[in-house]
């Protein structure tokens, strides 16, 4: 058995995993680091069949560009392939705003989909020398781990989070000989999120008793539908814009993937969601604004903060990973953000709430050992190195893009 990563061994993003066995080629994932220009994997391998962990970017931006040339069968839950339709045709609209050369169309969007393979959880599909089953990743509605079996089994975990939150149940762990890891978050833990949840609303409560507004920049898929439920029973007025309102539409009609699918209906039934110019001048009435973009690079959330930006008494709460680079990440490291070209520093009340879906350093040591792999090959992550000291009992691969090695 061969492994080639072509994207997101060494680094977060554009992850792409080719697996052979007896000549016979899968790939897991094929996505881009979406920065300004968006980085793309290596080229892509004629393979028979790809398999989908999740619908963000980073795991499938790419993916359309496969079918530009190449054929295969694409597997993933119903979920996933509904949420990243509106994902990849926003990704394409984004990149000739931006004026860069777009790597893929609408029709290599259409070629993906006919050749679309809906696999359920804990289903087993037979695939050339492959028995495959899908297991539920934690991470987002609908990601996947996938397991790959002959005479020995891969398990490939793509980003996992393995925690309870209010919209997911975690990962388990599988038994599996070889485990192909992300390592986002290697050397760092997150605060306990009922910890996290529990002081969020405290200072929501806060602001806005005092008379302020609340700012919440989110990540249309997962983040905002998970600020939705954690926030619905405060009592407050909660406007909802942007994407995530078109991915809670498609959570609310795809049944089986959340804890609660009558606890998140419910919760939806509580916000208003933002839909046109019109309703977002009124969006401020509300108390709470939970918008696009997560990491404040476009979207509503700016002409929100750009109308609040001297409210002394309004805040903005961030609650994402803050790539380097970003106006969210500016924000955090300077109290600045660009808007409309020009460098402004708002006025306003800033926080940060780690709601992260990626496991943390000691959350990925205890799958790792539940797993009891025979060898762990770590990926998609910026300090894959920091987990070494804690998996010294295990045989550890660091590989990188564009090598294609052996496992046995």
């Amino acid at each position: 058995m061969k492994i080639k990563f072509l994207g997101g061994a060494e680094e977060v993003g554009r992850l792409a995993i080719k697996i052979r066995e007896k000549d016979y080629d899968v790939m897991v994932d094929y996505g881009v680091i979406p920065e300004k220009p968006p980085e793309f994997p290596l080229p892509p391998e004629p393979v028979k069949s790809i398999y989908l962990t999740h619908a963000h970017l980073d795991h499938m931006g790419a993916l359309p560009v496969y079918y530009h040339e190449y054929d295969a069968k694409f597997y993933s839950t119903i979920m996933t392939a509904n949420s990243m339709r509106p994902m990849l045709e926003d990704s394409i609209k984004v990149t000739n705003i931006e004026g860069y050369p777009s790597r893929f169309d609408i029709d290599d969007i259409s070629s993906l989909y006919s050749s679309f393979q809906n696999v359920n959880y804990n289903e087993t599909i037979v695939d050339g020398p492959f028995q495959v089953t899908a297991q539920s990743a934690g991470h987002i509605p609908g990601s996947t781990m996938w397991k790959f079996e002959n005479s020995r089994s891969i398990l490939v975990t793509g980003d996992l989070y393995t925690k309870e939150t209010m919209l997911l149940n975690g990962a388990r762990p599988q038994k599996a000989d070889i485990l192909i890891m992300e390592s986002t978050y290697a050397g760092k833990n997150h605060e306990e999120r009922d910890q996290v949840v529990k002081r969020l609303r405290q200072r929501v409560k806060e602001v806005v008793e005092d008379g302020g507004k609340v700012i919440l920049p989110s990540f249309a898929m997962g983040r905002t539908q998970e600020l939705i439920m954690i926030l619905s029973d405060m009592g407050y007025n909660i406007s909802v814009d942007g994407m995530g309102n078109g991915i809670s539409g498609i959570y609310l009609h795809t049944p089986g993937f959340l804890r609660s699918q009558k606890g998140f209906s419910k919760s939806v039934g509580k916000v208003r969601q933002i839909r046109g110019r019109r309703m977002r001048e009124s969006a401020l009435d509300s108390d709470i604004v939970i918008t696009t973009s997560g990491m404040l690079d476009g979207g509503p959330v700016l002409s929100y903060i750009e109308k609040l930006m001297n409210d002394t008494k309004s805040a903005i709460f961030l609650t994402g990973y803050q790539v380097e680079g970003t106006n969210g990440r500016s924000l955090m490291e300077n109290g600045t953000i660009k808007i409309a070209g020009a460098t402004v520093k708002p006025n306003m009340k800033l926080d940060f709430f780690d709601l992260s879906a990626h496991a943390g350093h000691d959350d990925l040591i205890d799958f790792v050992k539940q797993v009891d792999p025979e060898k762990v090959i770590l990926c998609h992550g910026d300090n894959r190195e920091n987990l070494l000291e804690d998996l010294s009992e295990f045989d550890v691969e660091l590989p990188f893009n564009g090598h294609e090695f052996e496992v046995s």
